[in-house]
Formats: C-alpha cells, sequence, structure tokens
C-alpha cells in the first residue's frame, strides 16, 4: 500500500520522532475534555482531528494529511497553469 512506503520511506530519526509524537497527540486526543461525543459512547471517543492536526504541527504528518497537502499543492499549481480556473459564485 501507498501508506505503508510512506511511513518505510521514513529515516530512523523521523521514526524515532514519529514514535514520540504518536505517543504525545495520542494521549492529547484522548484526553476526556478533548473526547468527542458520539451516540452510543458515554464517554466519548479519541478526537481524530486533534490528533492529525497534533502530528502535522509537529513535523511528521500522517499519510492521509500528507497525501491530502500534496493533492491541494497540485490542485495550486493547476490553478497557476490556468488548467483549472476557478468559480466564483
Amino acid at each position: 500500500k501507498r501508506s505503508d512506503a510512506y511511513y518505510d520511506a521514513e529515516s530512523p530519526e523521523m521514526k524515532e520522532l514519529r514514535k514520540k509524537n504518536d505517543a504525545y497527540c495520542t494521549e492529547l486526543a484522548s484526553k476526556p475534555e478533548n473526547r468527542v461525543a458520539r451516540a452510543g459512547y458515554p464517554n466519548g471517543v479519541s478526537n481524530t482531528a486533534m490528533y492529525t492536526l497534533c502530528m502535522e504541527r509537529r513535523g511528521t504528518p500522517t499519510y492521509e494529511a500528507y497525501s491530502s497537502m500534496q493533492a491541494e499543492k497540485r490542485r495550486a499549481e493547476r490553478r497557476a497553469r490556468g488548467e483549472i480556473i476557478p468559480e466564483y459564485w
């Protein structure tokens, strides 16, 4: 899979940083005050958006965040070349 290739291509230093950031961000997103209310879960669920943003800000974006950043970069390049004309309402 592409996500496996993304994580396997990281340097050993980046893998170590990712481990530290993962532990920190998981703990942050799982705190009771940061949990998200969901039906059927009386104590809420872990805040995935907070986790993803935390990982991104600490320099180790998840594969999903990385791929969406790359897609946005490609769209911006296409707009700059005039391939995509922005729609105005």
